[in-house]
C-alpha cells in the first residue's frame, strides 16, 4: 500500500517538493503551512526532483528521510532540503537509477546496530544485549539469515514462547522486544520495513518492582559485616558499594575523577547507564577510604592486584562478597544493595527525584537542570539511610 503524502509549505524553509507521510491522518487538509516544533512521534519526510533534458524528457527520483520525534519539525524540513542539489545532480547524471536499497540480513543488521550504538550504550549493556541475542535469536539459522524486511512478529513471538516455555521468566522474555524494537526502529525510519515486527509482541505481565526482602536486623547486620570488613581495598569497594554506585563503576574509578577541592566523584560517561558524566558528593566515609589506601595523582583506584595499569576484576571482588555472604548466612547480589538502599529510601517517605539522585536514574535533562542540586539531595538522603541501618 503506497504512503499517504501530504505537502509541506512551512513559511519559514524552504519546502519544494517535500512531503510528509501521513498514513495516519496526523495532519488534515492539502498542505502543512503551520505545524508544533515538535511531531508527537518518529516520522518521515519524502524528497521528489524533477529533471527536463533538452529533448524535452521528463525523470523524475526521490528519497524518503527518517527523524524521530526528538528533533524539531523544522530542522528535519531543513535537512531535506540540503539533499536537493545532490539528489538533483544524480537524476541529470542518471546515477539515481544505481542506487539499490541494502537489506541485511538480522545478523547483518545486529552488527549494523551494535556498531552504531557503541558510544550511546555502556559497554556492559552492549554485552548484555549481544550475549542475549546469540543466545535466543541468531544462533537460530533460518532468523539470523533472514533480511529483516521478511521477520515477522510470528517468528519473534516464537522466540518468546520458547523462552518461556524453558521455564524462563517473563522478565527474560521481555529482552526479545527490549532487543529488537530499537533495532527495527532504524529501518522503520529509513522507510525499509513499513512495520516494526516488535511491537505487537505478546509478553505475559510481570511484577517489575524489585524488593529485597531481608529483616532491619538483617540490613543492619550486612553493613556492620561490610563497614568492618578486615581485607582492603575489598572493604573500602564495600562502603562505595553501600553509597549507590554500581560495581563497573567503582572498579573503572580512576584518580582524575576525584575532585577534592570540591569534594565530589565524577562517574564518567563511558562508565555509567545513562552515558552522561555523573557527579556526587564525596562522603566524609568515601573520603577516607581513599584515604586509606593512598591518594595517587593518576591511575584506577582500585587496580588489578598483579598489574596496577588494569582495573581490578570483578570476579576478584566477588569472591570477597561471598565470603560475606558466608558470614551472614543470607544469599544477595552485590547489585542487590542498590536496591536496598531505593526500598530503604522509599519506605522512609523520600521522593523519587530523591532516590534517583542517590542511585543515578535520570534522563539527560534532568541531569543537566538538576545536577548541583543532585549532589546535595543525593547525600542528605544517604546519611539518612546509614543513620537507620547502622544506628
Amino acid at each position: 500500500m503506497a504512503d499517504k503524502l501530504t505537502k509541506v509549505n512551512l513559511p519559514k524553509a524552504d519546502c519544494r517538493n517535500i512531503y510528509f507521510v501521513n498514513n495516519d491522518d496526523l495532519f488534515g487538509g492539502k498542505e502543512i503551512t503551520n505545524a508544533p516544533t515538535y511531531i508527537s512521534r518518529d516520522f518521515k519526510l519524502v524528497l521528489r526532483v524533477t529533471h527536463t533534458n533538452q529533448s524535452n524528457i521528463r525523470t523524475q527520483t526521490k528519497k524518503t528521510f527518517g527523524f524521530s520525534k526528538k528533533i524539531t519539525f523544522l530542522q528535519a524540513v531543513r535537512q531535506v532540503s540540503a539533499h536537493r542539489e545532490e539528489l538533483l545532480k544524480k537524476l541529470i547524471e542518471g546515477k539515481h537509477k544505481e542506487e539499490r536499497v541494502r537489506i541485511p540480513t538480522l545478523k547483518q543488521a545486529w552488527n549494523d546496530y551494535v556498531d552504531m550504538k557503541k558510544n550511546q550504550l555502556s559497554a556492559n549493556t552492549l554485552v548484555s544485549y549481544t550475549t542475549f541475542m546469540n543466545k535466543w535469536i541468531l544462533s537460530k539459522t533460518s532468523l539470523a539469515n533472514t533480511p529483516i524486511d521478511k521477520i515477522t512478529t510470528k517468528q519473534l513471538q516464537k522466540v518468546v514462547n520458547e523462552i518461556l516455555e524453558q521455564g524462563k521468566s517473563p522478565r527474560t522474555a521481555k529482552s526479545v522486544k527490549e532487543t529488537m524494537r530499537p533495532l527495527f526502529k532504524q529501518y522503520l525510519l529509513q522507510g525499509i520495513i513499513k512495520l516494526n515486527p516488535a511491537d505487537l509482541l505478546q509478553i505475559p505481565k510481570f511484577n517489575n518492582e524489585v524488593s529485597i526482602d531481608l529483616p532491619e536486623e538483617k540490613v543492619k547486620e550486612l553493613y556492620e559485616i561490610l563497614y568492618n570488613y578486615p581485607i582492603e581495598p575489598f572493604r573500602s569497594i564495600f562502603i562505595w558499594l553501600s553509597h549507590g554506585r554500581r560495581q563497573n563503576e567503582i572498579l573503572s574509578l580512576q584518580w582524575q575523577d576525584i575532585n577534592f577541592d570540591n569534594n565530589t566523584y565524577t562517574i564518567r560517561f563511558e562508565n555509567n547507564k545513562v552515558r552522561k558524566p555523573m557527579t556526587y558528593r564525596l562522603t566524609s566515609e568515601l573520603q577516607s577510604t581513599l584515604e586509606k589506601i593512598g591518594v595517587k595523582e593518576d591511575g584506577f583506584i582500585f587496580h588489578a592486584q598483579k598489574d596496577k595499569s588494569k582495573k581490578m576484576s570483578k570476579d576478584t571482588v566477588r569472591n570477597h562478597w561471598n565470603k560475606v555472604l558466608e558470614q551472614l548466612g543470607i544469599k544477595i547480589r552485590m547489585h542487590d544493595l542498590r536496591h536496598l538502599i531505593g526500598g530503604t529510601l522509599v519506605s522512609s517517605g523520600k521522593t523519587l527525584e530523591q532516590v534517583a539522585s542517590v542511585l543515578g536514574h535520570t534522563s539527560t535533562s534532568v541531569t543537566k537542570r538538576y545536577s548541583k542540586v543532585r549532589q546535595e539531595v543525593a547525600a542528605e538522603s544517604l546519611d539518612e539511610f546509614f543513620k537507620r541501618v547502622r544506628e
